[in-house]
C-alpha cells in the first residue's frame, strides 16, 4: 500500500483541506470532508461519490479494519496520506476523531436530472437552518424511498460535516438538488406534480389527503415554517396534535409525513 506522510500543518495539502472544511465560497457544494470509516465505506460504495484524498493516522492504519479499508482505497487510485492525530483533529469537528478523514466530491444534480423510480415523490427543504434537522430529513427521505431532496435558498449546507453525520450516509444515496423557488414551481407544473407543504395552520390533515398521486412535500424553517411564497403555491397539510405539545420538531414532522405517503402507496398495483 503506497501513501505519503505529512507531519506539518503548514503543508499546502493540509491548508487546502482546512479551507474545504471551512467551506470557502470557491468550493460551493462540490467538495467537502467526511469523517469515520462508516461514512467512508458508504461513500466508496456510491457511484455518485468521488473520493479524492484520504488522511489517516498511524493508529488507524495498524487496526485490522483500518488496514483492510486502506487497501481497498489504494486500488481505486485514491491519494492516501498518513498524518498525526493533532493535524487530523484540525480537519474534524468531533470531540473524538475516528482516525480517518477524506476529501470527496458529490455534485448536486439539477431538477431536469431527477430520475423517478415510480410515482414521483420529492421532498423540499425551505429555509431549514439546523444541520441535524436537515440531515435527519435527508435520512428519512432515503428510508421512505423519495426520488430527490430539493434544497431551497435559506437552507443550511447539505454538505457540511454536521449535516452529513446526521444523514448517517444517506446523503450518498439521495439525489440533492439546489433550486430557486420559481424554477421548482415551473418544474413541478411541467411534470404535473402536486406541491404540498407541512403547515401547523393548515385546515386539512395529512391523513385526510390523497397522496397516492405525484407529490412534492415541503418542510420549512424551524421558527417560521414554510415561506409565504411556497404556501401560496402549495396545499397546506397539518399533523394532528392530540396531546399538549404545541408542535413537532421539523425533522419529526417530516418523518411522519413521508411515511404517511409510503403507507398510502404501499398497496398500489
Amino acid at each position: 500500500m503506497r501513501f505519503i506522510e505529512i507531519t506539518s500543518p503548514a503543508n499546502p495539502i493540509i491548508k487546502e483541506a482546512l479551507k474545504i472544511k471551512e467551506k470557502h465560497a470557491r468550493y460551493r457544494h462540490e467538495v467537502f470532508l467526511i469523517e469515520g470509516p462508516h461514512l467512508m465505506e458508504m461513500a466508496a460504495a456510491s457511484p455518485a461519490v468521488d473520493i479524492k484524498r484520504v488522511f489517516f493516522t498511524e493508529d488507524f492504519s495498524t487496526k485490522k479494519e483500518g488496514q483492510r479499508f486502506l487497501r481497498q482505497l489504494s486500488k481505486k487510485e485514491v491519494q492516501l496520506i498518513e498524518t498525526s492525530g493533532h493535524i487530523l483533529s484540525k480537519l474534524t469537528d468531533t470531540e473524538t476523531p475516528q482516525g480517518i478523514v477524506a476529501i470527496v466530491s458529490c455534485k448536486a444534480i439539477v431538477l431536469a436530472e431527477i430520475s423517478f423510480k415510480g410515482i414521483p415523490f420529492i421532498v423540499v427543504c425551505d429555509g431549514i437552518q439546523d444541520p441535524g434537522n436537515l440531515g435527519t430529513i435527508i435520512r428519512a427521505s432515503d428510508a421512505a424511498g423519495a426520488d430527490a431532496v430539493v434544497i431551497l435558498p435559506g437552507t443550511c449546507d447539505a454538505f457540511m460535516q454536521k449535516t452529513i453525520r446526521a444523514t448517517a450516509g444517506s446523503l450518498f444515496n439521495m439525489p440533492i438538488v439546489y433550486s430557486e423557488p420559481e424554477a421548482l414551481f415551473n418544474y413541478l407544473d411541467s411534470k404535473s406534480i402536486a406541491l404540498y407543504a407541512a403547515d401547523v395552520r393548515a385546515q386539512v390533515s395529512i391523513y385526510e389527503s390523497d397522496l397516492k398521486q405525484p407529490a412534492a412535500i415541503a418542510f420549512g424553517n424551524e421558527a417560521h415554517g414554510v415561506s409565504e411564497l411556497l404556501l401560496k403555491r402549495a396545499k397546506g397539510l397539518k399533523i394532528p396534535i392530540l396531546g399538549k405539545a404545541e408542535s413537532l420538531n421539523v425533522a419529526m414532522a417530516a418523518s411522519v409525513c413521508l411515511y404517511e405517503i409510503v403507507r398510502q402507496r404501499m398497496f398500489l398495483d
